[in-house]
């Protein structure tokens, strides 16, 4: 695992949907994401979820976007009132 700097940390908690890195030396971009998310896009993927994910890329191109803080709390209260039906 690498770890980032505080700096970079920083940056990253500043871009809860991913931010994009140029890699130093190479001709190659890549992507900070929190794990969460790809975890939850790995699932996605695996259902073969293309409509959600479209719907997912369709809304960060039109800015409809909320703080990860407000998404996660968003989510767990959707799971758990799924659980408490």
């Amino acid at each position: 695992m690498i770890k980032l700097s505080r700096e970079l940390t920083e940056q990253a908690l500043l871009h809860p949907n991913g931010v994009q890195c140029q890699g130093d030396g190479v001709d190659k971009t890549f992507v900070i994401i929190d794990a969460e998310v790809m975890l939850q896009m790995r699932e996605a993927i695996s259902r073969n979820d293309h409509a959600e994910i479209q719907a997912g890329i369709n809304d960060m191109e039109a800015g409809r976007m909320q703080p990860a803080e407000e998404a996660h709390r968003h989510g767990r209260e959707d799971l758990l009132s799924r659980f408490k039906q």
